[in-house]
């Protein structure tokens, strides 16, 4: 299936110079992925015979979507998340070896989380009258994460720099020297087991070393795609990886910036004479594209720069539909009915907050017998026919399906407990789930069910203007 052609200001960026840095904000469904995909093919057919382009995002599920849909037009186009990336350029310059990324999450080895609590446990016994480090574990991660995806490098520099995000949680400037203890023996405790990097600041490492290498840069263009998932010291490595005379083009959206803290692009070293802007929706019906204004204006999203409204859609649909049900059996049941037999000439998302979500939804389809394909990052290949998918609000980031249902909009699940727990305060947590929210919602293209039992999240904005119909069953 042939992608579909340029349409007005996306045009542009097919007219842009073949250097220098650009910059595209758009809303969601204006198309962003699919000019990301056409620049990169285009500035491809530019490039000589040792020349590269690298299209790049943060998702590994959408690695493997962008790969699926491009109709071979990327054939010339290298297309890697971003850690691949670092990991074959560390590797080129003999930086990388076998098992020295710590990793997140491992049965049978040492993980980032077991060591930082190790590091909390041996500074407790330093100092155990030090309130500081009482604070639940998850604290610890969520700050050191934000440190590392910053650069910051230096107790001075952590001490004097604004920290953005953290309106709800109380690190004060005076506790931060006790939170780098926690950082310095953390990175003493997983040097000793052989580690080198962890996954957030390993872009750390690949920035400090193009610094120096002064050989080819292995690309003469960069494309980034959902580029608002990518922290800055992310962000300024690429900027770091092309010759003077290359290029790099960032897409993004900051209204689905879930993993970066509300972390602007303008901290990624980007050097823009001026941004374009995509605010026509051709994904959403008219309604689904009312409720995600709906959801970006709510009061969760105060404050975040660079939001682009969006154009209202010219396709009329149904108004989404939140249902109440009195069980979760009863709840997922329901929506896998409906896909089998009442969606099944479509493509339909069933998508949750949680891992652990997901793997009882897909143990009820197998139970119903459903066929499904699970978003996740070791996808070999994308289905892009009608059917089941199911995967995570992160999974989900970039894809689209014709009918999306999101069952468990409880408010014990909306916000999730544990990210109140690390942001230690439910509003912060709700200033940061509220984005996935908006990017779940933004998904559907013609349909779109949303279901609860209990309490609603308050994540979903109140019914006063006719967002959705409401019902019971």
């Amino acid at each position: 299936m042939a992608l579909p052609p340029a349409e007005g200001k996306q045009r542009e960026v097919l007219a842009l110079p073949v250097c220098g840095h650009t910059v595209v904000l758009g809303t969601a469904g204006s198309g962003k992925t699919l000019m990301a995909i056409k620049r990169a093919a285009y500035l491809a057919e530019f490039c000589g015979k040792d020349e590269k382009v690298l299209l790049v995002t943060f998702n590994k599920a959408l690695v493997t979507y962008l790969n699926s849909i491009s109709n071979n037009e990327l054939r010339k186009v290298d297309v890697r998340n971003y850690h691949k990336f670092a990991i074959g350029y560390l590797n080129s310059r003999n930086l990388m070896g076998s098992n020295i990324i710590v990793p997140a999450y491992d049965k049978n080895r040492w993980t980032k989380t077991d060591l930082i609590q190790q590091a909390i446990r041996d500074l407790k016994k330093k100092e155990p009258e030090n309130t500081t480090f009482q604070r639940d574990v998850n604290v610890f991660i969520e700050e050191i994460n934000w440190i590392q995806k910053m650069g910051i490098k230096t107790l001075r520099e952590y001490e004097e720099v604004e920290r953005v995000g953290r309106s709800g949680t109380r690190i004060t400037r005076n506790n931060r020297k006790h939170f780098w203890t926690v950082v310095d023996t953390y990175m003493q405790l997983r040097a000793n087991h052989g580690y080198k990097y962890d996954f957030e600041d390993i872009a750390s490492y690949v920035e400090r070393e193009l610094e120096c290498d002064d050989t080819k840069r292995y690309y003469k263009h960069i494309v980034i795609d959902e580029g608002q998932d990518l922290s800055p010291t992310m962000l300024r490595s690429l900027t770091k990886a092309i010759p003077s005379d290359g290029s790099i083009i960032f897409f993004g959206d900051v209204a689905q910036q879930i993993y970066g803290g509300r972390i602007s692009w303008r901290n990624a070293g980007f050097n823009v004479k001026d941004v374009c802007y995509f605010e026509q929706n051709y994904r959403n019906t008219k309604e689904i594209a009312t409720l995600g204004l709906a959801i970006s204006k709510s009061k969760y999203f105060q404050g975040i720069p660079d939001m682009v409204e969006p154009h209202s859609p010219r396709a009329e649909g149904v108004l989404p539909a939140v249902i109440r049900f009195s069980d979760e059996k009863k709840e997922i049941f329901y929506h896998i009915e409906r896909a089998k037999k009442e969606f099944s000439a479509q493509t339909v998302g069933i998508l949750a907050r949680s891992r652990k979500d997901v793997d009882n939804i897909v143990a009820f389809l197998k139970i119903a017998k459903a066929n499904v394909q699970v978003l996740h990052g070791d996808m070999i290949g994308y289905n892009l026919k009608p059917g089941i998918s199911v995967g995570t609000y992160h999974a989900a980031k970039g894809l689209e399906f014709d009918i999306i249902i999101l069952p468990y909009f409880t408010s014990n699940r909306l916000p999730d407990p544990e990210r109140i727990v690390a942001l230690e305060g439910e509003e912060e947590a709700m200033a940061e789930e509220v984005k996935l929210v908006y990017v779940a919602v933004t998904r559907a293209k013609r349909g779109l069910i949303i279901s609860y039992t209990g309490e609603l999240t308050e994540l979903l904005p109140t019914n006063e203007n006719d967002l959705y119909q409401e019902f019971t069953l």
